[in-house]
């Protein structure tokens, strides 16, 4: 008598070092289906309905295989980043040794647990090899002979390589007795199937995935670019803005991003440093505190930050186009307290280029346009034109190998997540062509990830940010 109850528990949690991590638990029919096959005498004989089932024997009659079918092509989304996956069966019974080491190994053909016998995988399919069509060993683990005790199997390398799969996405899996051989019978041991009455004695297969903080790629170059003043609407499917949308079609784009405060600066100080700090832009207002220069530098790596239109390194005030509310660099006392610090890091963009063409950047690159480019004086589409004639610059160098360039804008015009509903466009030879996630992000999201990919500290309210880590391959 077969009992259909399908459960599939979920839990997703986010830590102050991760990104979303989700908990599948995959048990029971119809998600599982197992059975026995057994050699010898009872080659064409199937054991679906009754307990699972190992035995290692000289004697191919007495020799056990336990097959178990896991659907983890519907219960697991594809391409995810797998942390870990554990398979977990009870023991029922097993003989007078106290541990038997049992091995676990893929099953490389689909089989029908009611019809699968030691020659067969279907009525219709035999097997290749006699026994079930089995790849390299995955895991392995001594289980004990105690009625009521687990035996646990770390097969993660196993489910990583079913859900990278381009072909079926079912965890199908073989347990064979791999211990030594020492009389014509060893070993047995049985396990309950996905028939047991008692939902917690059935095959379980846990899996863990999303991409935690460490997963984040290793960049070579972080580019962040940021831009001004607009709602996510203003930008994303504006006729207006083409190349932004290409950008955001051909790489991928945050639909659930939002700035964290109102005006200017502290959005900026936000993605600089983990906090805003003030409450207006505030010219000459500075704060002692420690910022990404200093993360980037304790790293081991070298920063720059280039604004469009500033007259000279270091420039502390507001000139034409250039507007000091948008460099928060100018705003930390140990960058802008050490003059040589500030006028060697703190520089007009005209000296990207030079830069670029040697392929001398440095790891971290900050680009503030000036104030018509980056949308804030001037239209959508001027900064569209802008992006169109400088972001091929960066896509078509050396420089973009392994490395990201984050396109954001400081704020929108609501309050929505405390600074507006804004784009954030992640362009990246890493990112999957036209990714979308809707997944709540937000300024302190976008440091967090820059921390994580380099190892760095997190930065003051990034301690507890979700990583942008399912950007990226």
């Amino acid at each position: 008598m077969r009992h259909f109850t399908y459960a599939i528990s979920i839990v997703t949690c986010v830590s102050a070092v991760a990104s979303a991590q989700t908990t599948v638990a995959v048990s029971g029919s119809p998600a599982v289906q197992d059975t026995t096959i057994r050699g010898g005498a009872f080659a064409a004989t199937n054991f679906d309905g009754g307990l699972l089932a190992t035995k290692l024997s000289s004697n191919a009659t007495y020799i056990r295989h336990a097959l178990v079918d896991f659907d983890t092509g519907t219960t697991i989304p594809a391409k995810s980043g797998i942390q870990s996956a554990t398979l977990t069966l009870t023991v029922h019974s097993g003989g007078p040794q106290p541990l038997r080491t049992i091995g676990v190994y893929p099953v490389t053909r689909g089989f029908t647990d009611r019809e699968a016998t030691w020659d067969t995988a279907t009525v219709t399919t035999p097997w290749t090899t006699a026994g079930g069509d089995l790849g390299p060993r995955a895991a392995a683990a001594a289980v004990p002979n105690t009625p009521g005790q687990h035996a646990t199997f770390d097969v993660t390398s196993l489910v990583q390589a079913v859900v990278a799969s381009t072909g079926s996405r079912h965890t199908r899996l073989a347990l064979v007795d791999v211990d030594s051989l020492t009389s014509a019978a060893e070993g047995y041991r049985d396990y309950y199937s996905t028939e047991a009455l008692d939902a917690t004695q059935r095959p379980t297969l846990t899996i863990v995935y999303g991409r935690p903080a460490t997963m984040v790629p290793n960049f070579s170059h972080v580019f962040v670019i940021v831009m001004e003043n607009r709602e996510y609407t203003d930008v994303i499917e504006n006729p207006a803005a083409p190349y932004i949308n290409r950008l955001a079609n051909h790489y991928a784009l945050a639909t659930n991003y939002t700035a964290v405060a109102h005006p200017s600066l502290p959005d900026y100080m936000a993605l600089t440093s983990g906090d805003t700090f003030f409450t207006t832009d505030c010219s000459g207002c500075i704060v002692d505190i420690k910022n990404v220069p200093d993360a980037v530098g304790d790293s081991g790596r070298t920063w720059k930050a280039y604004f469009e239109s500033m007259p000279a390194s270091c420039t502390t005030t507001d000139s034409g186009l250039y507007a000091q509310k948008h460099n928060p660099f100018v705003h930390y006392q140990d960058i802008v307290g050490n003059a040589t610090r500030c006028r060697k890091h703190v520089l007009p963009l005209t000296a990207f280029s030079t830069g670029l063409a040697s392929n001398t950047l440095p790891s971290y690159v900050w680009i503030t346009p000036n104030l018509c480019h980056d949308m804030h004086d001037c239209s959508v589409a001027a900064g569209d034109a802008w992006l169109s004639s400088f972001m091929p610059k960066i896509i078509n160098s050396p420089a973009f190998a392994n490395s990201v360039v984050f396109l954001v804008w400081d704020e929108g015009t609501t309050t929505t997540g405390g600074g507006g509903h804004i784009p954030l466009v992640v362009i990246s030879p890493l990112t999957p062509a036209g990714f979308r996630s809707s997944v709540p992000y937000d300024h302190y999201s976008l440091l967090r990830t820059i921390e994580a990919a380099w190892h760095m500290p997190a930065l003051g309210k990034s301690s507890t940010a979700t990583t942008l880590g399912e950007f990226f391959r």
